[in-house]
């Protein structure tokens, strides 16, 4: 058997790698790299050769063809080492079809961890941190976004979202304003010579947006009260649209947008189902 190795690089900070990680990727043979010029940078400011080093880009958007190519390194009976351009390459840039594809051929699965931007977030954010939800980037399609922030209004808790620094006000503008109630912590270039951490309540994001720096990488943490009590009909939203169903009022859009404030779902897409 062989064995796929997950290791963490830095999110930043180079000195932040572990030893093992960094004994890891020398003595590796294949090297699975996000970017792999990305990656030879990396391996210059480590003082590591790559002449003996056979490094293959590969990342979530790789196809089947590709993945079947990996595996076939792993059947062959070599080991693999797994990198994203920063942090765990579970977290920051998603390999779970290969791990899992990994374990069903039956070969091993080992990890070399290391600093990683949700743990140091949450960390900076001087918010409670348990219960905590990470949810990866903030979706692009407005459904879905709707999505999560009916999640995070109804739940409560903290929740850790990646954006890019394009989107970046965007989406906290949009976050402020449907969860009236929440704090906030926007970091930028964790662990890095800029770090910066901008503390908010919803109520105060116009001026704390003005205040954001754009560029580089940021992770939004942000925190709503948990419900205290879930017995009974508590929602009054809720509680309304159940009344207009049971009236007869709004046919299937209504018990669509009810069925939506229940499960959490986008009432569009439970209306397409239903109809």
């Amino acid at each position: 058997m062989s064995t796929l190795n997950l290791v963490t690089v830095p999110i930043g900070n180079l000195d932040d790698i572990s030893p093992r990680a960094r004994q890891k990727i020398a003595d590796s043979s294949y090297i699975l790299a996000e970017d792999s010029r990305v990656f030879y940078k990396l391996l210059n400011l480590l003082s590591i050769s790559s002449d003996s080093k056979k490094v293959i880009s590969f990342h979530d958007h790789s196809d089947e063809k590709k993945l079947e190519q990996v595996l076939s390194i792993l059947d062959g009976g070599s080991d693999l080492a797994l990198v994203s351009d920063a942090g765990s390459p579970i977290i920051s840039d998603p390999a779970y079809p290969l791990i899992q594809a990994t374990l069903e051929r039956g070969h091993e699965l080992s990890t070399c961890p290391g600093v990683s931007s949700v743990i140091v977030a949450l960390e900076l954010s001087g918010l409670p941190v348990t219960p905590f939800t990470f949810s990866g980037f903030f979706p692009r399609e407005s459904d879905k976004q709707a999505s999560l922030i009916s999640k995070i209004k109804s739940n409560g808790g903290t929740y850790v979202i990646f954006e890019s620094p394009h989107r970046i006000k965007q989406s906290v503008a949009l976050l402020a304003n449907e969860i009236t109630d929440a704090r906030f912590a926007v970091c930028r270039e964790m662990t890095k010579m800029y770090e910066s951490v901008y503390r908010f309540h919803s109520s105060e994001h116009l001026t704390a947006i003005n205040e954001i720096v754009i560029k580089g990488e940021f992770v939004i943490v942000i925190y709503v009260q948990e419900k205290t009590s879930r017995g009974g009909l508590q929602n009054e939203k809720l509680v309304a649209l159940a009344q207009q169903v049971l009236d007869g009022r709004g046919g299937s859009k209504q018990l669509s947008k009810l069925l939506g404030e229940i499960l959490n779902e986008s009432p569009k897409k439970i209306y397409s189902q239903l109809i």
